[in-house]
């Protein structure tokens, strides 16, 4: 719980100083926040599609509602997209080479072959599902009871199960999603030109944006640890993954990192 609170007033104080930068350096970024809007078109997409899965949604979540937290998911999917791909520009990073790519934009990217992009991701995947794997099987850790309490009341009434299906299938994914933009995109690179963690220092950068998702899983198993170890070490890859080859392979990975968790869970994890 004190690791969620930590967490929360971070990433509380983080939002603020993005929401400042972005009103700061509203002119630099004005070319950019045509990305934003297509990052939070597809996030209230994912939205949409979930919303509609779920029969009884507004019997949990009143329509208003949804349409403030969409709302605010929306403002804060573009300003984290916006300020990251600034930071990134001040750094010399290409943030989003994919989209740039068929946009005509080739400038600055690390040359890649689709297989090697490829492999390189599925390497990524692998080894964090392995090690996984072993730290489940060495810690046997079980949700924790916030989750458990939270299950069994609001997902109930959802209909939102711990088994597999197309549903929870969406949710992880746009979770992938959404953390990327928010983390790889936005607070590393922000940390990077913050402390002029550039070169051969932007691995702390990394580091500590890693350490700080990590906290953003506290409370989900118990021993709590156990979830913090297990992704911090992925955070990192995902983090070098970025500067390497941008925000869209950080997605793909951790898209596809979640939906095979989704898959084992069941088996790893005591219920």
């Amino acid at each position: 719980m004190m690791l969620s609170l930590v967490y929360g007033i971070l990433i509380l104080i983080l939002a603020v100083i993005f929401l400042i930068n972005s009103i700061r350096y509203r002119k630099e970024i004005n070319i950019y926040v045509k990305y934003g809007i297509l990052f939070a078109v597809i996030l209230l997409t994912f939205d949409i599609a979930i919303v509609v899965l779920i029969p009884n949604f507004f019997e949990v979540m009143p329509f208003y509602q949804l349409l403030i937290v969409d709302a605010i998911v929306f403002v804060r999917t573009v300003i984290f997209t916006c300020m990251g791909i600034y930071y990134c520009s001040t750094l010399g990073i290409v943030e989003i080479p994919l989209i740039k790519r068929l946009s005509g934009k080739t400038d600055g990217f690390e040359p890649f072959t689709g297989r090697k992009y490829i492999i390189i991701i599925i390497g990524v995947v692998a080894s964090a599902i392995l090690f996984s794997v072993i730290l489940f099987k060495l810690t046997s850790p079980g949700l924790s009871d916030a989750v458990k309490q939270l299950s069994e009341s609001q997902g109930v009434k959802l209909g939102i199960s711990e088994e597999p299906s197309v549903l929870l299938a969406l949710i992880v994914v746009a979770f992938a999603f959404s953390e990327e933009i928010i983390f790889r995109l936005g607070i590393q690179n922000y940390l990077a030109k913050q402390f002029r963690l550039t070169g051969n220092r932007y691995w702390v950068a990394v580091i500590l944006t890693s350490g700080l998702w990590s906290l953003a899983h506290a409370n989900i198993l118990n021993p709590e640890w156990v979830k913090i170890v297990q992704i911090f070490p992925l955070g990192i890859a995902l983090g070098f993954l970025f500067k390497k080859y941008g925000l869209e392979s950080c997605i793909l990975a951790h898209g596809i990192f979640n939906l095979s968790m989704m898959g084992l869970g069941s088996y790893l994890i005591q219920m």
